[in-house]
């Protein structure tokens, strides 16, 4: 038999979560070590009494967060995630509840995230005649820290038995009280590459006697927009992208510079186009190198990988969805190129990530800008397809 959760089972857990995410909110903080957001989660565990919780998981002064509910049945042990950090960026809100940290806000909805995974909790802890264990994440650092990976390395899957792993994003493309689903490649590789032409500098008005670097990196910025329109096949898809040059003093008119770096970012889904692309930036850079008299250094590094949705349990995760929402109410979405480290949690076991509209008329602004705020009225629906799937995973085959 079907557990269904509806979103209106959910308004007293969504009250409780609410609040939180406002204290959140007001204060944000940046990377692997949230010591503020780290407190305020665990108070809210306590409030719910649930007594197993783990921290620093992810070693060191990471904090990531572990906490535990088992049901009264036997069951599966499947895991939900939640992301805890924010951005260093100004917030322009207005919100009575707004960023009190110059510089820092909640621009992706991390606080909100976590305020859906504590409406789960809360029902629970109210609602424990369930089979099977829950594993509840709270993991801080995915704004470019990696912060899975290191939760991943110290032992996460295998120290709590993970199963599955399944989690939520708030999007403002998508209309409130709707989900969305992508099976696959969801999310693409983000890689990050350098280039430094080192040179011969000298007078501008002398550049016979010089190795120029800036027409090196000039050309090598035009030459690698050619891997994605000459070297990837068309039914693939990548982006290459230069976004920072760097060369010389604003107050050297006539100064040469020594050298000039390059740098940028790489979104593929495939390793083979990914390989390629690491491939021809090379071949690219030591070619104009040669043809310029100078010496190339390319950096290249992976960071997070592609997240993968595995394609039975988004099948089942969307089928659950449609029984708690209204099939109207879940739609099919698109790949983008953004990154996403919980790429490296479904690496070590299945799940699926999905989309959590929070479009109305007040919620419009993209993540990442100043004047975004998560919707609380989203909080609900997405706890109550969290709730539904994780109950109905931990029970299969009870």
């Amino acid at each position: 038999m079907t557990i269904v959760i509806h979103p209106e089972d959910l308004s007293e857990d969504a009250a409780f979560a609410v609040p939180v995410r406002e204290a959140l909110h007001s204060d944000p903080e940046i990377g692997l070590h949230l010591p503020k957001t780290e407190a305020r989660i665990l108070a809210a565990l306590k409030a719910l009494k649930i007594d197993d919780v783990h921290t620093n998981i992810g070693g060191g002064a990471v904090s990531g967060i572990v906490a535990i509910l088992r049901g009264t049945k036997p069951g599966r042990t499947i895991a939900l995630r939640a992301d805890t950090d924010a951005l260093p960026i100004e917030e322009k809100t207005g919100k009575d509840y707004a960023s009190r940290t110059p510089g820092r806000m909640h621009a992706c909805g991390h606080d909100g995230h976590t305020a859906a995974l504590l409406t789960v909790l809360s029902y629970l802890s109210r609602h424990r005649d369930f089979a099977g264990t829950l594993i509840a994440v709270f993991q801080p650092g995915e704004e470019g820290f990696a912060g899975s990976r290191y939760m991943i390395e110290d032992g996460l899957v295998e120290k709590f038995g993970i199963e599955e792993f399944y989690a939520l994003h708030g999007d403002a493309s998508v209309d409130l009280g709707k989900v969305a689903f992508f099976p696959g490649y969801a999310m693409a590789n983000a890689d990050a590459f350098e280039i430094v032409f080192e040179g011969k500098g000298g007078h501008g008005s002398k550049p016979q006697l010089t190795h120029d670097p800036v027409v090196a990196a000039s050309e090598a910025v035009l030459a690698l927009q050619t891997i994605v329109s000459r070297n990837v096949n068309p039914d693939d898809a990548a982006v290459v992208s230069v976004c920072s040059i760097e060369a010389g003093k604003r107050e050297g008119t006539s100064v040469i510079p020594q050298s000039a770096t390059l740098r940028g970012t790489v979104r593929t889904y495939e390793k083979d186009v990914q390989d390629l692309i690491e491939l021809r930036m090379h071949e690219i850079a030591n070619g104009i190198a040669v043809m310029y008299g100078m010496n190339p250094t390319v950096t290249y590094n992976r960071l997070y990988p592609a997240l993968y949705n595995d394609l039975e349990r988004t099948a089942e995760a969307r089928s659950l969805a449609e029984t708690a929402l209204g099939k109207e109410n879940v739609i099919d979405f698109h790949r983008i190129p953004g990154g996403e480290d919980f790429a490296f949690m479904l690496q070590k076991r299945p799940g699926c990530i999905f989309r959590l509209g929070i479009r109305d008329r007040d919620h419009q602004s993209p993540v990442h800008t100043d004047t975004f705020d998560f919707n609380d009225e989203a909080i609900e629906t997405g706890a109550a397809v969290l709730l539904t799937v994780a109950l109905n995973r931990m029970a299969e085959n009870n």
